[in-house]
């Protein structure tokens, strides 16, 4: 039988009261989510640096691209435009979704979102490099009526061949490069797929050695994890970024410098992952966006 809304959460709060307040318990999490946050500042301000700046330069991009290069814009832009710009608002949304859950104590959670904006991101550049097109990714053959068995099979289909020259036997990276990126993916599917990297956490807890950890706890393997995939993510998404400026209208001024500079810092944090720390992540992931992400400043919407 429906409830009033007052009684119905009044008696919710009435199971719930320690010491003395409503959800008292609730608090401890909220807590351990604001420890967790001041921690990661405390020793990981080189990533936050690039991570705020890189949101920063996009909101500075779509305000500019409304103020200052649509009004400029007298050719209509191709039908594909729009739904470039979707994909890419997207994208940085993704990311920054995830990373709030990273940076409340989640960094796992985090990670298989990252798995979804990594796929996404890598067919929106192979439509802008007419590998395939933002209709095939969808599965949708303009014209024909809409059959959503077809369509599905059609997404699949068309996702394996963008992966195959993106990042298979015929993308032309260093076999080295293909192989580190197929373990990284791999690890993806760990986690997307049955939580195992977090329920690996639980380990000392499955041998009596270690208490479970019910709040937030800051790991820092954990926390890399998410880190070194949001960097390489978002790295992807500033390359894409110049193909929103339409053809007769680019942004000018500062903008390029300031893309560049972006440019590069992604680059030198990828880079001191292998120089520091032993990883053939970050070099694999410099050659995998320099050569399947070839944008930059001067690039302009090609469709």
């Amino acid at each position: 039988m429906p409830l009033p809304v007052a009684e119905f959460i009044n008696r919710l709060k009435d199971i719930s009261v320690y010491a003395g307040e409503p959800f008292g318990r609730v608090h401890m999490i909220f807590e351990e989510e604001s420890a967790y946050g001041l921690k990661v500042a405390e020793i990981m301000s080189g990533y936050l640096a690039l991570s705020d700046s890189f949101k920063a330069f996009y909101l500075e991009t779509i305000e500019r691209l409304n103020t200052e290069c649509r009004p400029k814009v007298k050719t209509p832009l191709s039908e594909q435009y729009p739904l470039f710009v979707a994909r890419l608002n997207n994208n940085v949304q993704s990311l920054v979704g995830a990373e709030r859950l990273a940076l409340h104590g989640y960094p796992l959670q985090a990670y298989t979102i990252h798995r979804n904006t990594f796929d996404n991101v890598v067919l929106t550049a192979a439509a802008l490099q007419k590998l395939t097109n933002f209709y095939a990714i969808e599965g949708i053959d303009p014209g024909k009526p809409l059959d959503l068995k077809a369509l599905k099979q059609q997404r699949k289909k068309n996702e394996w061949e963008v992966h195959d020259v993106m990042l298979g036997k015929a993308s032309g990276l260093s076999a080295d490069t293909i192989e580190e990126m197929q373990k990284v993916g791999d690890n993806f599917d760990l986690e997307v797929h049955g939580s195992r990297l977090s329920l690996a956490g639980t380990t000392g807890w499955l041998r009596g050695s270690e208490p479970l950890s019910i709040v937030p706890k800051f790991r820092e393997i954990d926390f890399a994890l998410h880190m070194n995939r949001y960097v390489e993510v978002a790295w992807m998404v500033h390359r894409l970024l110049p193909a929103i400026q339409p053809p007769e209208a680019p942004l000018v001024g500062e903008w390029p410098e300031k893309w560049a500079i972006l440019d590069d810092s992604f680059e030198v944090l990828l880079t001191s992952i292998t120089e520091e720390c032993a990883k053939k992540f970050g070099v694999a992931v410099v050659e995998f966006v320099k050569s399947k992400f070839p944008f930059n400043a001067g690039s302009v919407f090609p469709l």
